[in-house]
């Protein structure tokens, strides 16, 4: 079986985690650099699946092989479950420290912290598509800490830990996170297809 998976992405950080979990299982994942594609695949969808979708269509004419596409989010119940499937667009007119920084002080009067990583992974193999969505569960921090991870890692304390994502060890996060979830279901999907 061919082990190679394009992943319909130019961020950096995101080729690295799953880099990182598909690995020991055997994969290697190429990025959207790696075959020369440059153009930007728009996140105009409302939900995390239609956006994966998305990202996996746009390729399947430019690449013959496994194609991934992901949307993940960080959804805030005290914030209506906000920013959600946005969230890489939330509050645009601050970096990501000052956004994590934004949050925080919004909760900072709020009893419910709870929250959640959400990451959609949709999958395209010998013309058939397949979907998956995944939730890691936790509470937004009391203050921003850390500098491991990226984007809310900061803020997202997961359950049964006392650190966020950005202290914690990659491996923990790469065993316990939405993504790593999402793409644990997707090795089962891919070794049983």
């Amino acid at each position: 079986m061919n082990k190679t998976i394009l992943l319909a992405t130019h961020n950096h950080n995101k080729v690295k985690e799953f880099q990182e979990i598909l690995q020991p299982y055997g994969y290697d994942v190429l990025s959207l650099k790696d075959i020369g594609y440059n153009k930007e695949i728009k996140e105009e969808h409302t939900t995390y699946k239609d956006n994966a979708i998305a990202k996996v269509e746009a390729l399947e004419h430019v690449y013959d092989g496994i194609i991934i596409g992901d949307d993940s989010g960080f959804e805030i119940a005290a914030l209506n479950f906000q920013p959600g499937v946005y969230s890489a667009r939330f509050m645009p007119e601050y970096s990501i420290k000052e956004r994590n920084q934004a949050i925080v002080e919004k909760l900072k009067n709020e009893d419910d912290r709870s929250c959640a990583f959400v990451c959609s992974i949709a999958c395209l193999k010998d013309d058939k598509l397949w979907v998956t969505i995944n939730r890691s569960f936790g509470t937004v921090a009391k203050e921003v800490e850390g500098t491991n991870g990226f984007g809310y890692d900061p803020i997202f304390i997961p359950l049964g830990y006392d650190k966020p994502f950005s202290l914690l060890d990659r491996s923990i996060k790469n065993k316990i996170s939405h993504r790593a979830l999402a793409i644990e279901a997707l090795v089962q999907y891919l070794e049983n297809s």
